[in-house]
């Protein structure tokens, strides 16, 4: 793979970027930094194909009538919830409730990827919500939720 320094990339970053788009990837070294690691660049679009393959499954945990008056829907990938007195209502709860996580794990890598943290996988998932730029119509298919109203 094609290793280049982050000056040579500030002067070829045009030519770079056409060549990433059509699928190759550069590692981005910055050699004034022996601890530094390298960084890619890439196509979002074969990006996209990777998240792609993390899929969304749920768990209704509850159902009214079965202690609680309403439904209670899990994220079995992220642990996200959505409630709601109707499944309708809990997925948009749900919806509503992964986009915030989403912003908020964005927001904080650093912390969210930790290695000592439990959260690090989370990211292919959460990346895939965030891709749909908050279409709610986008986000209702990515996530898969006609499958969990379906249960």
């Amino acid at each position: 793979m094609p290793q280049v320094s982050i000056h040579e990339a500030k002067n070829k970053l045009t030519a770079l970027r056409r060549e990433a788009a059509m699928g190759k990837e550069f590692l981005l070294t910055n050699t004034r930094r022996k601890d530094d690691c390298p960084v890619s660049l890439i196509s979002t679009g074969l990006l996209d194909e990777l998240c792609e393959a993390k899929t969304f499954t749920y768990e209704w945990l509850d159902r009214p009538g079965e202690e609680s008056e309403h439904y209670s829907l899990c994220n079995v990938e992220t642990g996200v919830y959505g409630v709601g007195p109707t499944k309708r209502e809990a997925v948009e709860d749900f919806i509503d409730n992964i986009l915030d996580y989403a912003r908020v794990y964005f927001d904080d890598l650093p912390y969210y990827l930790s290695l000592s943290g439990s959260r690090r996988g989370h990211y292919w998932h959460l990346r895939r919500v965030l891709r749909c730029e908050g279409d709610r119509e986008k986000i209702f298919r990515v996530l898969g939720m006609e499958k969990a109203l379906a249960d």
